[in-house]
């Protein structure tokens, strides 16, 4: 009895840890989304659609890069070090061995391929000033995965916050001053600047562990061996998320690509609350991968019932309010985006189940299989933006249904290998489902009626409060839900 108690303890205490950390990824997101997507709003009525469709596919290449020189080994650290703790140091000293090599090469590539181009002197400065950016980020990454590996993510989650208020303070700034495009990538080095510099101190004072670099010969080549299928699914990823935009960039012009900038900007930007889940749960799940596949179940069915909880409602209202969202926020010169948007929106249901289901797959070392799913995704998405964007001339339009069959295809592709690996509660996650669509559709026939009397900014808090209210009286969630939250959330926060 005294070991069952025990074990019951140690569960509900790694579940609140969690949401502990959960809480403070989600906060940190909230605020650094809330914060950047103002700024984007504010760049978009600045720039215009025109100048937004050069700024946004440019700043993409960013991310592109980072995956390149990261090769996903911070992944690979986060995993290994929530294994084995006490090989923190040692481990993070073989990754910043690797990733110095491979910083040195793609960013000297790069600027070699730059100068030797024949862009415009704008973008060659702006291109060059990615590279800074990429190159600070990239140690960044590796630096706080050492603290999500021992699950704490406190420090990362000021970092993110500070990072994002000083690119916010130098960007508007840039732009009142009107000093051009590149003083808005200026303003990203400074955020990368401020966040290298403290990521490096936190890690050196709260963690006691030394910055090294070394070449251990079997574990740079099990890093790479398991990073491997993680790095060819974040290129992948990339792909499937950035070449829609580039393909309207090229076939379309400036003008395409920053009227689905828009609208992909409004459904990217809620993509904090299922990377915050994914973040959180990936180290546990790793671990309960070898300790219990019970915790790990129970796990993987918590996260997808709060993500569809979460989800449903925001897609339906979103399509719903979608009129009055764009309008609202940046004006009549992007009605064009209000189809694209609707399109998308549709899909963000599957967009946020599709994190939890890719950190099971990488967690329980599926990697592999995750990357053929998201190969499959990768090409089924290029057919169709060929099709639909060059071909049938649905352009912006077109890259939205793209994405939304993608999305839809990835996550049947990797549910069918969760259950393959564990027994999850397909009941639960179904009737969670049906509640949720009922309460969403309740909302919706309320905000329709009052769509064109009501200010968006009325309708988005009373579409929450009729939806939880049903929610509740369907019993979609429970006191005991709300008080696990709390717990996590609010009370160990204070």
């Amino acid at each position: 009895m005294e070991s069952k108690d025990l074990g019951n303890n140690e569960n509900k205490q790694s579940q609140e840890r969690i949401l502990k950390n959960t809480s403070y990824l989600t906060v940190s997101f909230i605020l650094q989304k809330v914060l950047s997507f103002l700024y984007f709003i504010y760049l978009a009525r600045q720039l215009g659609p025109v100048d937004l469709g050069l700024y946004d596919p440019i700043k993409s290449l960013i991310p592109i890069l980072l995956i390149l020189i990261d090769f996903s080994l911070s992944v690979v650290l986060v995993r290994e070090i929530a294994r084995a703790p006490h090989r923190a140091e040692e481990y993070l000293a073989n990754v910043l061995g690797i990733k110095v090599i491979f910083a040195f090469i793609i960013i000297l590539s790069m600027g070699i391929f730059t100068n030797f181009s024949d862009y415009s002197p704008l973008i060659k400065i702006i291109l060059y000033l990615d590279a800074v950016i990429v190159a600070l980020d990239t140690f960044t990454i590796t630096f706080f995965a050492v603290f999500r590996g021992l699950q704490n993510m406190k420090f990362e989650a000021l970092g993110i916050i500070g990072t994002q208020v000083i690119t916010i303070i130098f960007g508007v700034t840039a732009l009142v001053l009107d000093w051009g495009l590149q003083a808005l990538f200026v303003a990203v080095v400074a955020g990368s600047v401020f966040n290298f510099i403290f990521s490096l101190l936190m890690l050196r004072k709260k963690l006691k562990i030394k910055i090294k670099l070394a070449w251990n010969k079997t574990i740079i080549k099990t890093f790479l061996r398991i990073a491997i299928p993680f790095a060819i699914t974040a290129v992948f990823v990339k792909v499937f998320t950035y070449t829609d935009r580039f393909m309207l960039l090229i076939v379309e012009g400036q003008g395409a690509a920053g009227w689905y900038a828009v609208a992909h900007k409004l459904t990217y930007a809620l993509e904090f609350i299922p990377s915050a889940f994914a973040v959180s749960i990936f180290p546990a799940m790793s671990a309960f991968y070898i300790s219990s596949h019970k915790k790990l179940s129970q796990t993987f069915d918590k996260t997808m019932k709060y993500l569809l909880l979460i989800s449903v409602p925001i897609s339906v209202g979103a399509i719903t309010l979608s009129s009055n969202l764009i309008f609202s926020l940046y004006g009549a010169e992007f009605e064009t985006s209000i189809i694209p948007f609707r399109i998308l929106m549709a899909g963000l249901v599957v967009v946020f189940l599709n994190f939890s289901v890719g950190a099971f797959l990488n967690a329980c070392n599926r990697q592999v299989i995750n990357t053929i799913n998201m190969g499959i995704t990768v090409a089924i998405n290029i057919g169709l933006n060929v099709l639909f964007i060059i071909f049938w001339g649905l352009t912006f339009n077109g890259a939205a249904i793209a994405a939304l069959v993608s999305g839809i295809v990835l996550f049947f592709l990797g549910l069918r290998w969760v259950g393959k690996v564990i027994t999850y509660d397909k009941r639960m996650i179904g009737i969670t489902f049906v509640k949720t669509i009922i309460s969403a559709v309740i909302m919706l026939i309320v905000l329709a009626l009052l769509n064109d009397s009501l200010s968006v900014f009325l309708l988005v808090p009373l579409g929450m409060i009729i939806y939880t209210g049903f929610l509740y009286a369907l019993k979609g969630f429970s006191k005991e839900d709300i008080m696990t939250v709390y717990k996590a959330f609010i009370k160990k926060s204070v």
